[in-house]
């Protein structure tokens, strides 16, 4: 069986929307960021994404069967989320085809949010939350939101092809980047991320949630730090 390489993106977008896109990744920044979106402010089903590179696999839940990998949206909104990661046969496909349903559909821009994993996460009670703006007009939105920008570095994975991809066609794109941790979920990132997004959109999305599940993390992993016998 030859497996087909192509990405298709299947559903009507909402015109002159943004759209938020957020894809398994360290510490799951980005995921954990749209299902919360989509919690709270109670965006609707519009579309899913259909690939052979995607795992043969379907999403239950309260025993309703899901594409892993769908598109939300309301009220000039949109939010691209994944509960499966995404394989490295699918970035570059799914970075393209999610830019050229993106343009076909006349989003007012693409907004990327994703983790950069630091070592010493345990320590920062705050997360930084850089960004990297696909087009200098964000420049004021940046300074009003006091986003600080990301200056030197590597970013790999959909967001960078997707941020290329926006680049190459004249999409306005901007990327958020949360200070995370590389292998735990990190909610705590998901908030701060979320946070600047609320600033640079001028939306109202409710971090609390996320801000009290990351304090219940941190109790649980000091104390067993704590815990932990020493080695001498």
């Amino acid at each position: 069986m030859v497996l087909s390489l192509e990405v298709r993106i299947i559903g009507r977008g909402l015109r002159d929307s943004w759209l938020i896109v957020g894809l398994p990744d360290a510490g799951l920044v980005g995921a954990i960021s749209t299902a919360h979106i989509v919690r709270m402010l109670g965006l609707e089903t519009i579309g899913h994404v259909e690939s052979d590179l995607l795992p043969p696999m379907i999403v239950v839940h309260q025993s309703k069967v899901y594409d892993p990998m769908r598109l939300f949206g309301k009220n000039g909104l949109m939010v691209l989320s994944s509960e499966v990661p995404v394989h490295p046969s699918l970035v570059y496909p799914l970075g393209r085809a999610v830019v050229d349903w993106a343009f076909k559909e006349g989003v007012k821009g693409l907004v990327l949010i994703t983790g950069i994993a630091v070592p010493n996460r345990l320590d920062i009670e705050t997360p930084e939350v850089y960004a990297i703006p696909g087009s200098m007009e964000f420049k004021e939105v940046l300074e009003k939101a006091n986003v600080k920008y990301f200056e030197e570095g590597f970013v790999v994975g959909p967001s960078a092809v997707i941020m290329r991809e926006c680049i190459r066609r004249g999409i306005p794109s901007i990327m958020l980047l949360a200070q995370c941790f590389l292998e735990y979920p990190d909610p705590g990132a998901a908030a701060q991320a979320l946070l600047a997004l609320n600033k640079i959109l001028g939306i109202e999305v409710d971090v609390k949630p996320l801000l009290d599940e990351a304090e219940m993390i941190r109790v649980k992993t000091v104390s067993y730090t704590h815990l932990t016998l020493p080695t001498n």
